[in-house]
């Protein structure tokens, strides 16, 4: 006898869809022990909002149903954003190639006719299961490798690759809305000193403290993240320069009042910051961005704390 190895996928929900009890009964019993899910639908017309709301990781649907299509039922769920990816395997007294051959037309996965083998059942499901957990589990690691590439390890912020895709999408805003929106270029003085003097640990340290600091003073609106080394970059949605000033003074003002102590040292911490507004159409982000350096390198060069850029 055909096992599903049902260990393998926990908490995995199949769909049964016909609107004969006999056929249901029939499919329940095979589907008894295998420890899944199931779940059954009788009404043929709901099943994309059914299958909708269930997710299913699995759907049996039987395309011999008086007055219903399950051909065209099988191509609803596949053209449906949320239900395409669901695996569909028909059910089908007719097991003619031209039949077949619609059925994989129309989306479905594989195809089983009536009456139906136990073991050809169990196997095709298993089949169909496996895949679907396999695809699942990769889409799954996709995910988290894309959000690892995101993210700078040490602050938890965004690096430069994910800030760069967030200030293409302010720059999308300003395209359909006309909503300003500014950046802020920040870089901790003296932090390769920090180093020298302290260790690396206690640099880290210090830029913990600072990205704690920007986050305190941003919005929820605002995204910081780590354009590199001690350079921090701050997106202000929907703000003019006169907002990314008061924001910058509010960072100043932190960062002057906050005790910045590692192994029973005092460290002095000072930062510099070059703002750039996008208030042009049509203006690229590399332009702000140069903007916001350049006014950064003149702070520098002329020991103040911030420089705006119209």
């Amino acid at each position: 006898m055909v096992k599903l190895d049902t260990e393998k996928f926990p908490g995995m929900k199949v769909l049964m869809v016909d609107d004969t009890s006999t056929n249901l009964n029939i499919l329940g019993h095979i589907l008894n022990l295998s420890g899944l899910d199931v779940s059954v639908a009788l009404d043929m017309k709901k099943v994309p909002e059914t299958a909708r709301m269930s997710k299913p990781n699995l759907i049996l649907l039987s395309v011999n149903v008086p007055g219903v299509d399950g051909y065209e039922i099988c191509e609803k769920l596949k053209k449906d954003k949320s239900t395409k990816d669901i695996p569909i395997i028909l059910i089908n007294v007719m097991d003619q190639i031209d039949d077949i051959v619609k059925g994989f037309t129309a989306g479905c996965a594989d195809y089983i006719t009536k009456p139906f083998q136990e073991k050809v059942v169990l196997a095709r499901i298993r089949t169909q299961l496996s895949l679907r957990k396999i695809n699942s589990e990769n889409q799954e690691l996709i995910r988290e490798l894309d959000f690892l590439s995101r993210i700078d390890p040490l602050t938890k912020l965004s690096n430069r690759k994910d800030i760069i895709e967030k200030l293409k999408y302010e720059q999308a805003k300003f395209g359909r809305y006309g909503r300003d929106f500014c950046i802020i270029l920040g870089d901790i003085e003296g932090f390769k000193k920090i180093n020298e003097q302290f260790g690396t640990d206690a640099g880290d340290y210090v830029l913990k403290e600072i990205v704690e600091i920007l986050k305190q003073s941003a919005r929820s609106v605002d995204n910081v993240g780590r354009w590199g080394g001690n350079e921090f970059l701050l997106i202000l949605a929907e703000t003019n320069l006169v907002g990314s000033e008061r924001l910058t003074e509010k960072v100043i003002n932190a960062i002057s009042t906050h005790k910045f102590e590692f192994d029973n040292n005092t460290l002095q911490v000072t930062m510099s910051f070059g703002m750039a507004c996008y208030a042009k159409k049509d203006e690229k982000i590399e332009e702000i961005l140069k903007a916001a350096d350049h006014r950064l390198c003149e702070v520098r060069e002329q020991g103040r704390s911030f420089m705006l850029s119209a």
